[in-house]
């Protein structure tokens, strides 16, 4: 198609459909697009947060983070509380 994602049909096709399509139907087609594009999104860092490595990756940085506010007294933070 090369158009861009706020154009759903090329002109070919506008032509062809039955029914006339409104400058509301444009734009509504173009948000659903929008929508489905975050929510894959979502998906791939929930997917990523899922994985072990990735969980390892921040305890090991939040613990490592902690034991540096150990140090300064006056900046506790409880992370285990953040982990859940």
């Amino acid at each position: 198609m090369g158009q861009l994602c706020c154009f759903p049909f090329s002109r070919e096709e506008a032509k062809i459909s039955k029914k006339p399509i409104g400058f509301r139907d444009l734009i509504n087609e173009a948000l659903r697009r929008e929508r489905m594009g975050l929510k894959s999104k979502v998906k791939q860092i929930k997917e990523l947060l899922l994985k072990p490595e990735t969980q390892a990756r921040i305890r090991r940085e939040l613990f490592e983070g902690r034991s540096v506010n150990n140090s300064n007294q006056g900046n506790q933070v409880d992370f285990d509380a953040t982990l859940t």
